[in-house]
């Protein structure tokens, strides 16, 4: 309970009096007792029918609440944003990975280390909650990253998902990640396509790494795989034998799900056809070409590009990637295309 008293001034003839004499000008204050915290603040008012006017809005339940920080929410609140307008950071970013289960392995794994990483750097700043994080962090955290122009459109792209997420949930009202400036001018790698001599050396590699037959009859495979259909090396380690048939290959590829149709070219067929079956599979009847189904998918894709860096390594072709075969096919149908639009009787 508060109650009302006149701090009077030095001059004030009632002084003397203490806080019983009300009957003049000096400034009024309340004192007491309110929800187990003791207030003791000058009212601003020397009229007590004022004072007692604002000391009625204090003992009011809702005295030192404000609205929520998110627009349109009526909810008040002591500071800040009411419970449902409000995610500390941890919850949002794995209610944000729960939220996009769909996604490809590879881009959940991307979007995972990233958001790791910003986390750990919310948390050395002292940011606890989704709507603490300012524009100026977000350009500290670019700061801070020591990544390539290149790795961090990816990462930028990944914050700015993420904070679209939080804005949807309207955890924070605005995507602060959006005013982030992309970099600019950013030249992609040159990926030149192989020679016809470059692959050659990059086949016969393939025929003379590891310890026997069984490694070097899948690396052959790989590598014609990614030769003549120019399939990303995920694809190409988790490709079931049910795709391809009658001299095609038909699936629809891991990282955007589109649909790829291919002829198989008949060195290809071959190397599939005597590949044996893969090591840890359960039998013959083992679906895939060269993973046997069982353990991580991803692993196995590691394992995979681990045997293709032997091969380039023993190939000797400088700069040797799996990607430079997807630049070697597209070159050669568009050669093929130019020679049959240039010549009649090719195109008939």
């Amino acid at each position: 309970m508060l109650s009302l008293w006149r701090r009077h001034l030095k001059n004030c003839p009632h002084r003397k009096k203490g806080r019983k004499a009300t009957k003049c000008s000096c400034p009024i204050w309340c004192d007491g007792e309110l929800n187990g915290k003791r207030i003791r603040k000058s009212l601003d008012a020397q009229d007590w029918a004022r004072a007692t006017r604002k000391l009625a809005g204090i003992e009011d339940p809702q005295y030192g609440l404000k609205g929520c920080g998110q627009p349109g929410c009526t909810e008040l609140v002591q500071s800040g944003r009411c419970a449902r307008h409000t995610r500390d950071i941890p919850n949002a970013v794995t209610t944000y990975h729960e939220a996009h289960q769909h996604a490809a392995a590879g881009t959940k794994y991307s979007r995972k280390r990233t958001l790791e990483v910003f986390q750990s750097f919310t948390e050395r700043r002292g940011l606890r909650t989704i709507d603490q994080v300012d524009l100026e962090s977000l350009n500290a955290f670019r700061s801070a990253r020591q990544v390539t122009s290149q790795t961090w459109v990816k990462e930028l792209g990944t914050l700015r998902h993420f904070f679209r997420f939080c804005v949807d949930n309207e955890w924070t009202f605005r995507n602060l990640a959006a005013k982030v400036p992309m970099p600019k001018n950013l030249k992609p790698t040159a990926r030149e396509p192989y020679s016809p001599n470059e692959v050659a050396k990059i086949i016969a590699a393939s025929d003379a790494i590891g310890r026997g037959a069984y490694e070097r009859l899948r690396a052959r495979a790989i590598v014609l795989t990614m030769r003549y259909t120019a399939l990303r090396i995920s694809d190409v380690a988790t490709l079931e034998k049910n795709r391809v048939r009658a001299g095609e290959i038909l699936l629809r590829t891991t990282k955007n799900g589109k649909p790829v149709k291919l002829p198989v070219h008949p060195d290809l067929q071959t190397a599939l056809d005597i590949l044996p079956i893969p090591r840890g599979a359960d039998g013959p009847d083992c679906p895939y070409y060269f993973w046997s189904g069982h353990g991580d998918a991803r692993t196995f894709v590691r394992d995979v590009t681990r045997t293709m860096g032997t091969v380039f390594k023993a190939s000797g072709v400088p700069g040797a990637c799996s990607h430079r075969f997807r630049h070697t096919l597209a070159t050669e149908v568009l050669e093929n295309c130019h020679r049959r639009c240039n010549n009649p009787q090719i195109a008939g």
